[in-house]
Protein backbone atom coordinates (compact mmCIF):
# COMPACT_ATOMS: atom_id res chain seq x y z
CA UNK A 1 0.00 0.00 0.00
CA UNK A 2 0.58 3.73 0.13
CA UNK A 3 3.54 4.54 2.55
CA UNK A 4 4.32 8.24 1.96
CA UNK A 5 3.79 11.14 3.87
CA UNK A 6 -0.31 11.66 4.32
CA UNK A 7 -3.18 9.27 2.96
CA UNK A 8 -4.77 8.26 0.21
CA UNK A 9 -8.24 6.61 -0.11
CA UNK A 10 -7.54 3.98 -2.79
CA UNK A 11 -7.07 0.15 -2.34
CA UNK A 12 -3.57 -1.21 -2.14
CA UNK A 13 -2.70 -3.65 -5.26
CA UNK A 14 0.25 -5.14 -3.09
CA UNK A 15 1.11 -5.24 0.90
CA UNK A 16 4.50 -6.20 2.05
CA UNK A 17 5.16 -7.31 6.04
CA UNK A 18 8.66 -7.72 7.27
CA UNK A 19 8.39 -10.48 10.25
CA UNK A 20 11.55 -11.25 12.70
CA UNK A 21 11.67 -14.09 15.30
CA UNK A 22 13.42 -13.63 18.15
CA UNK A 23 14.35 -17.59 19.48
CA UNK A 24 14.13 -18.51 22.70
CA UNK A 25 15.98 -21.63 23.91
CA UNK A 26 15.45 -25.11 22.04
CA UNK A 27 13.86 -22.71 19.57
CA UNK A 28 15.39 -23.75 16.06
CA UNK A 29 15.43 -20.70 13.59
CA UNK A 30 14.75 -23.21 10.27
CA UNK A 31 11.49 -24.84 11.88
CA UNK A 32 9.96 -21.67 13.22
CA UNK A 33 9.88 -20.29 9.78
CA UNK A 34 8.61 -23.48 8.37
CA UNK A 35 5.76 -23.08 11.02
CA UNK A 36 5.23 -19.42 10.14
CA UNK A 37 5.44 -20.28 6.24
CA UNK A 38 2.55 -23.02 6.46
CA UNK A 39 0.95 -20.70 8.69
CA UNK A 40 0.55 -18.04 6.49
CA UNK A 41 -0.14 -20.31 3.41
CA UNK A 42 -2.98 -21.91 5.10
CA UNK A 43 -4.56 -19.10 6.20
CA UNK A 44 -4.19 -17.18 2.57
CA UNK A 45 -7.61 -16.05 1.06
CA UNK A 46 -8.02 -16.86 -2.56
CA UNK A 47 -6.94 -14.55 -5.16
CA UNK A 48 -3.89 -13.72 -2.97
CA UNK A 49 -0.28 -14.57 -3.52
CA UNK A 50 2.70 -15.03 -1.24
CA UNK A 51 6.31 -14.74 -1.70
CA UNK A 52 8.14 -14.77 1.17
CA UNK A 53 12.07 -14.16 1.14
CA UNK A 54 14.03 -15.85 4.00
CA UNK A 55 16.56 -13.04 5.96
CA UNK A 56 19.30 -13.49 7.95
CA UNK A 57 19.23 -15.89 11.50
CA UNK A 58 21.38 -16.42 14.32
CA UNK A 59 20.71 -19.32 17.25
CA UNK A 60 19.26 -18.56 20.55
CA UNK A 61 22.01 -18.55 23.50
CA UNK A 62 21.32 -19.48 26.95
CA UNK A 63 23.51 -18.65 29.70
CA UNK A 64 23.64 -21.17 33.04
CA UNK A 65 23.41 -18.96 35.98
CA UNK A 66 25.03 -21.67 38.20
CA UNK A 67 28.45 -22.89 36.05
CA UNK A 68 31.66 -21.38 37.38
CA UNK A 69 31.58 -18.48 35.54
CA UNK A 70 27.76 -17.84 36.14
CA UNK A 71 28.73 -17.84 40.03
CA UNK A 72 31.78 -15.52 39.79
CA UNK A 73 29.35 -13.19 37.58
CA UNK A 74 26.71 -13.41 40.32
CA UNK A 75 29.53 -12.45 43.70
CA UNK A 76 31.05 -9.55 41.40
CA UNK A 77 27.32 -8.30 40.85
CA UNK A 78 26.65 -8.17 45.01
CA UNK A 79 30.08 -6.20 45.41
CA UNK A 80 29.83 -3.79 42.51
CA UNK A 81 26.49 -2.99 43.62
CA UNK A 82 26.35 -3.79 47.08
CA UNK A 83 23.13 -5.36 46.22
CA UNK A 84 21.53 -8.87 45.51
CA UNK A 85 21.51 -10.34 42.28
CA UNK A 86 18.20 -10.82 40.23
CA UNK A 87 18.45 -13.88 37.96
CA UNK A 88 16.20 -13.30 34.85
CA UNK A 89 16.02 -14.57 31.52
CA UNK A 90 16.22 -11.53 29.35
CA UNK A 91 16.59 -11.79 25.28
CA UNK A 92 18.94 -9.84 22.70
CA UNK A 93 19.93 -10.43 19.39
CA UNK A 94 24.04 -11.08 19.91
CA UNK A 95 24.04 -14.33 17.32
CA UNK A 96 28.56 -14.57 17.66
CA UNK A 97 27.82 -15.71 21.06
CA UNK A 98 26.40 -19.45 20.40
CA UNK A 99 29.62 -19.22 17.69
CA UNK A 100 31.91 -18.70 20.68
CA UNK A 101 30.38 -21.89 22.52
CA UNK A 102 30.39 -24.11 19.22
CA UNK A 103 33.64 -23.05 17.69
CA UNK A 104 35.46 -21.84 20.67
CA UNK A 105 34.44 -24.28 23.34
CA UNK A 106 33.86 -21.23 25.77
CA UNK A 107 30.98 -19.54 27.69
CA UNK A 108 29.85 -15.58 27.15
CA UNK A 109 28.70 -14.32 30.64
CA UNK A 110 25.73 -11.53 29.41
CA UNK A 111 25.24 -9.05 32.12
CA UNK A 112 23.05 -6.48 31.38
CA UNK A 113 22.77 -3.05 32.71
CA UNK A 114 19.67 -1.26 31.25
CA UNK A 115 16.79 -0.69 33.28
CA UNK A 116 13.47 -0.95 31.61
CA UNK A 117 13.24 2.87 31.50
CA UNK A 118 16.81 2.91 29.54
CA UNK A 119 14.61 2.52 26.70
CA UNK A 120 16.74 0.10 24.78
CA UNK A 121 17.02 0.89 20.73
CA UNK A 122 14.29 3.68 20.88
CA UNK A 123 14.56 7.03 19.80
CA UNK A 124 15.17 7.82 23.25
CA UNK A 125 17.62 5.57 24.38
CA UNK A 126 19.75 6.52 27.51
CA UNK A 127 22.05 5.36 29.90
CA UNK A 128 22.76 6.30 33.57
CA UNK A 129 26.19 7.69 34.30
CA UNK A 130 25.78 5.37 37.56
CA UNK A 131 25.02 2.17 36.00
CA UNK A 132 28.22 3.16 33.22
CA UNK A 133 30.05 3.12 36.58
CA UNK A 134 28.49 0.43 38.33
CA UNK A 135 29.35 -1.57 35.10
CA UNK A 136 33.23 -0.60 35.79
CA UNK A 137 33.64 -2.01 39.01
CA UNK A 138 31.46 -4.78 37.88
CA UNK A 139 34.24 -5.63 35.20
CA UNK A 140 36.73 -5.11 37.63
CA UNK A 141 35.09 -7.31 40.07
CA UNK A 142 34.70 -10.20 37.50
CA UNK A 143 37.81 -9.88 36.45
CA UNK A 144 39.40 -10.62 40.02
CA UNK A 145 36.02 -13.32 41.17
CA UNK A 146 37.34 -15.46 37.76
CA UNK A 147 41.14 -15.03 38.92
CA UNK A 148 40.60 -16.47 42.04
Amino acid sequence: GYQGKGTKTVIASHAMAKLTFRLVAYQEGDEILKLARAHLRKNLPKGVTLDITDGHSGPWYLTDPHSSGGEAAQRALRKAFNADVALIREGGSIPIVSQFRGILGIETLLMGLALPDCRAHSPNENFPLENLEGGIRLNKAVLQELAG
